[in-house]
């Protein structure tokens, strides 16, 4: 009987209130939002380029759309994360370097997003400077990312 009560007066192991309310746990779920949705739209676009096929063409846009309007509840959480899980640390080092590369994406993916939008609308496919800016911005959300995943202990450095 006493086992019981010990067990049943334990903490939580789950404790939704925990999970959902910690200053930092919103950040890693939202991020892979406009990652996803990017990367989709990257290979959307070179399907539509290679197979010659507009819908495939539509599906990239959608999902750069996508991207694009799911960075700032990104960049929001990632802020937040850093005054409540950092405790607003002082922006050096892995640190600051997260927080440039993220901008330089978010940046890079608004910029692709207004390109395509005029693409678009003027009725054309993208052409090679399209694709070097989307490169460039698929190798800055990979370098972001795996600054993210060191400061949240994900990865090592090294």
């Amino acid at each position: 009987m006493n086992l019981f009560l010990a067990h049943s007066h334990s903490p939580n192991p789950f404790d939704l209130k925990a999970t959902l309310l910690a200053g930092h746990a919103q950040h890693p779920v939202i991020i892979h939002f406009p990652i996803a949705l990017f990367i989709a739209s990257a290979v959307f676009e070179l399907l539509a380029a290679w197979r010659k096929q507009p819908l495939f063409a539509s599906v990239a846009y959608y999902n750069l759309l996508g991207a694009a309007l799911t960075l700032p509840l990104a960049i929001a959480t990632g802020l937040g994360a850093w005054q409540w899980q950092l405790e607003g640390a002082a922006l050096k080092g892995n640190l600051m370097l997260h927080l440039i590369c993220a901008l330089s994406s978010a940046s890079l993916i608004f910029f692709l997003s207004w390109m395509r939008w005029r693409f678009r609308v003027k009725g054309i496919s993208p052409g090679l400077a399209y694709f070097a800016v989307t490169f460039l911005a698929l190798m800055m959300i990979t370098l972001t990312g795996h600054l993210g995943g060191i400061l949240s202990g994900v990865e090592t450095p090294g």
